[in-house]
């Protein structure tokens, strides 16, 4: 389906998470493009006929997937979930906008690495996963482009905002009832604002309209400045106090203090250039993104 026109209808796979919520608030400030959104009831992508359904009801120019199973830890014990969801789901997902003339946008995760490179880690950069989540990710992403030649895959890390529950949530959420936070200072990423990664997804889309062998394959979205864990957790506390929110000390521990399921990289950071430069990106300041995002969620408690 080719539309010529400016405002563009596009189908999103997933409504609750960060940058399905942010995706919404875009399209609801914006015009030039209409979001349809299916959640689990509607657009499973666990049920092959559902999302047929979906996007046939959906009547749409292009096709964003922000769904996934995202139970980093739990996927160790439910791997048969994870696949289903993570790459079965995508597989029949990308088949069903290639047979309609879809351009599709998948998203995956700095996860598929496992965060021993200096630096970050690039589009050419080989995936080697640490956990069940991660395996998972990386086949969801290797069917997709087997399966369709022309969709573009956008990875992303360290997604933060004032939507659902994000890093920022969790951490305003123990300091009440914590008197002091422990947090990992041996991991490291670029903490990226859901509302810039959606932007990101809406240029991407538009770029593909015009022609699908513009952009394809592999691409990072991520934000260029980073930070260990435990230092965004001290940056929210400080903007938490500052906007008359509780604030606890946070103590800086190794990742091995903790015994998570799941291991994660401890280097997180994706080089976001390719990703800049294609799409004119311009990200929100770290420190005004996490006052919007910290706003947000002191308003929702």
């Amino acid at each position: 389906m080719r539309n010529q026109r400016m405002d563009l209808r596009i189908a999103c796979i997933g409504r609750h998470g960060q940058t399905a919520q942010a995706l919404a608030a875009l399209a609801a400030r914006v015009t030039s493009f209409t979001l349809v959104q299916g959640d689990r009831r509607v657009a499973d992508l666990a049920d092959a006929q559902k999302l047929a359904a979906f996007l046939d009801d959906a009547q749409a120019d292009a096709v964003i997937n922000a769904g996934a199973y995202n139970l980093v830890d739990r996927a160790e014990s439910e791997p048969d979930a994870a696949f289903a969801i993570n790459a079965e789901g995508p597989r029949h997902l990308a088949r069903l906008c290639r047979e309609r003339g879809l351009p599709f946008i998948h998203m995956s995760t700095d996860c598929v690495f496992d965060g021993v490179k200096t630096g970050g880690y690039t589009e050419d950069d080989a995936p080697n996963p640490l956990s069940v989540y991660g395996r998972s990710k990386l086949a969801g992403e290797l069917a997709v482009m087997e399966e369709d030649v022309s969709a573009l895959v956008v990875r992303v890390c360290w997604v933060f905002s004032e939507y659902a529950d994000s890093f920022v949530a969790k951490m305003i959420q123990f300091a009440r009832t914590q008197p002091k936070l422990r947090v990992v200072s041996d991991q490291i990423g670029p903490p990226t604002y859901a509302p810039d990664i959606a932007a990101a997804l809406i240029a991407a889309t538009r770029l593909r309209m015009e022609d699908p062998a513009n952009l394809r394959g592999l691409l990072h979205v991520a934000a260029p400045e980073t930070m260990t864990r435990a230092a965004m957790a001290e940056a929210i506390m400080a903007e938490s106090a500052r906007q008359g929110g509780r604030s606890v000390p946070v103590e800086p521990v190794p990742t091995t203090a903790f015994a998570a399921q799941a291991a994660r990289p401890l280097n997180a950071v994706l080089s976001g250039e390719r990703a800049t430069a294609r799409l004119g990106l311009v990200y929100t300041p770290f420190a005004d993104a996490l006052a919007q995002s910290v706003a947000g969620m002191l308003a929702r408690a």
